[in-house]
């Protein structure tokens, strides 16, 4: 579709940021969040509570990469076939790991009634009022209903006026924020099947697409960016608008080629096996901390010690789990489309 502009060295600068998102949760799910549910034997003198922000990261990257992908996309079964294999087979895998550590040898706090666990394999458990198995699984229910919005505009034809969108959301977005600020009603449905309290995030996402992939229309996405951050400045806590600010700072840098740092094997290897690590890390790793810290093990050791150990089932996941059945999928639907095609 049109003249290509994305090669594949800046689409491995997106898998490394992603790379980097991950390792900067996994660090502040360690030292800030074990600290604040569980406690660490001894205490904890590393606060990496900024890691958290690194899930806006994210939602960046999606937006990019997601109306990137659409605009490359024939059929809205083909986009459900990618997501769905990018998605759900890691998952799965992910949720049997984790149940299985969890109730083997992890806290009573995290092992859920029958019920609430296999809900956990919808990856909307929380807006089925259940609880989620890995406190991680939260952002995938975000990200889900932004693909479902993505998908709904691609089948109507609009994606071309997203510029239209991004407003209708924006406002939408201010208006939910207000209303919490103030205590007024909002419509919970609205509020959570259209993910208002994130979809700014994403929209600037698709606004950093859009000034790489369209340079004469940079005015208007420019302008556009300043709205979302008024729209998150108006909305949102104090503290969102320097998260979003640096999050526009790494993707002013990425669109104009100043991440090329980031293509090393490291980061390479990171941006990988990022959706694996992110799903395994946090139950699995509070495990790991809690049964060594019992054992005298001191805390910072047993973050490394928990680290290395969701590094290497990361690994496992993405090479025995996650690669080979998206490709396996993609290959069977990429198959029947060309059986249907010549009969």
């Amino acid at each position: 579709m049109g003249h290509e502009t994305s090669t594949p060295s800046r689409m491995v600068e997106l898998d490394a940021l992603r790379g980097i998102a991950a390792v900067a949760v996994l660090g502040y799910h360690f030292t800030t969040r074990y600290q604040e549910q569980i406690g660490h034997v001894g205490g904890m003198a590393l606060d990496l509570r900024v890691g958290k922000y690194g899930v806006y990261l994210f939602f960046l990257i999606s937006g990019f990469v997601i109306f990137m992908t659409l605009e490359r996309t024939r059929t809205a079964m083909d986009f459900v076939v990618s997501r769905f294999s990018r998605l759900f087979p890691g998952y799965w895998a992910a949720v049997l790991l984790t149940a299985a550590v969890v109730y083997a040898a992890g806290l009573s706090m995290q092992q859920l009634p029958l019920g609430s666990l296999l809900l956990n394999f919808t990856m909307v458990q929380e807006i089925l009022g259940a609880e989620h198995l890995d406190g991680s699984y939260w952002t995938l229910q975000v990200e889900l209903f932004f693909y479902v919005q993505m998908l709904f505009w691609f089948m109507v034809g609009q994606l071309r006026r997203i510029h239209w969108i991004i407003g209708g959301w924006l406002l939408l977005a201010t208006v939910e924020g207000l209303c919490e600020k103030h205590h007024w009603h909002f419509s919970y449905w609205v509020r959570e099947l259209l993910i208002l309290r994130f979809i700014p995030f994403f929209a600037l996402g698709i606004l950093f697409y859009r000034m790489h992939r369209h340079p004469g229309e940079w005015r208007l996405n420019l302008a556009m960016v300043l709205l979302a951050l008024l729209a998150i400045a108006v909305g949102e806590r104090p503290v969102f608008l320097p998260v979003a600010l640096a999050c526009c700072v790494i993707f002013a840098l990425f669109i104009r080629g100043g991440l090329g740092f980031l293509d090393t094997r490291l980061f390479v290897f990171l941006g990988g096996i990022s959706y694996a690590l992110y799903l395994v890390h946090q139950a699995i790793g509070f495990v790991v901390i809690h049964q060594l810290e019992q054992r005298g093990v001191p805390a910072l050791l047993a973050c490394v010690v928990a680290a290395t150990v969701s590094l290497a089932l990361a690994v496992g996941l993405n090479r025995g789990v996650e690669r080979p059945l998206m490709a396996r999928m993609r290959e069977g639907w990429r198959r029947r489309g060309m059986r249907l095609e010549t009969t």
